[in-house]
């Protein structure tokens, strides 16, 4: 014989709300990695892609590619950039009626947008200006690469200029590589920048596709600032040609670089 046992009223509603309690800590941790991943694309997209996803949140309303053109004062081969941009990171989608409108993830990428334009605001230009350090971010590779054999890139920070002035304390610069035509052996990269010493050089090796003539690489530079805050301080490509192993022949390196602007 099997006996039921009684669950109480009481029961059902710790239940209940343990459920509810899990699905609730589940979609925050959700939002809070479509945070994340929002402020990283945001990064990545090209200004006209922002013009446009600015444009959409401003007005509110869905609009052709006509009216991006007609309220940007940009060009149709630009607008169409954007456009694609935009709807392979899933932040506009077209409607019925051929119009494009924001996603959800569109309007949240729109108010990080907006409140970073707030907290820009709240400084003066020439603050901001003023704290600003120029430091000079050095790529050293080779004058060519080998169809798929790995070449190796040391990536670092130049000292500071005895003239010039020195940052206050160490710089959290963190690098972001993507690649056309091979592939990296990692694509993000940590210096730590001393206020006047140089950065210690991070080796990166970076492999050719086949029958690929040329490896481009780009590098965009970000310092973190805070937990929170994350600023864009440089950006740079470079190209590579890439030979056959057995007409390389030229082992020497060279250097290419760019300056970041630090605080």
């Amino acid at each position: 014989m099997i006996r039921r046992l009684p669950i109480c009223g009481y029961g059902i509603h710790l239940i209940c709300f343990s459920f509810n309690l899990i699905n609730c800590q589940a979609e925050l941790l959700d939002n809070r990695v479509n945070a994340m991943s929002l402020s990283f694309n945001l990064q990545r997209l090209p200004p006209e892609a922002i013009s446009v996803l600015r444009f959409l949140g401003n007005r509110g309303a869905a609009a052709s590619s006509h009216d991006m053109e007609s309220g940007l004062d940009i060009g149709a081969r630009a607008v169409g950039r954007a456009i694609r941009r935009l709807v392979n990171y899933s932040l506009i989608q077209m409607d019925f009626n051929g119009a494009y409108q924001l996603t959800t993830d569109g309007r949240r990428a729109y108010q990080q947008l907006a409140d970073k334009e707030v907290r820009s605001a709240s400084s003066t230009p020439a603050a901001r200006s003023v704290s600003q350090i120029t430091r000079r971010l050095t790529i050293v590779l080779p004058h060519v690469a080998s169809d798929a054999q790995p070449v190796t890139l040391f990536i670092g920070v130049n000292p500071a200029n005895n003239t010039a002035p020195h940052l206050a304390d160490s710089a959290q610069v963190e690098l972001r590589l993507s690649v056309i035509g091979g592939t990296l052996s990692q694509a993000s990269l940590s210096l730590e920048v001393p206020p006047a010493q140089a950065a210690a050089p991070v080796a990166v090796t970076v492999t050719a596709q086949p029958n690929v003539r040329t490896v481009r690489i780009r590098i965009d530079a970000f310092q973190v600032i805070d937990t929170d805050r994350v600023d864009p301080v440089g950006d740079m490509y470079f190209d590579i040609p890439v030979r056959p192993v057995a007409n390389t022949g030229d082992s020497t390196r060279r250097a290419v670089g760019t300056d970041l602007a630090l605080i």
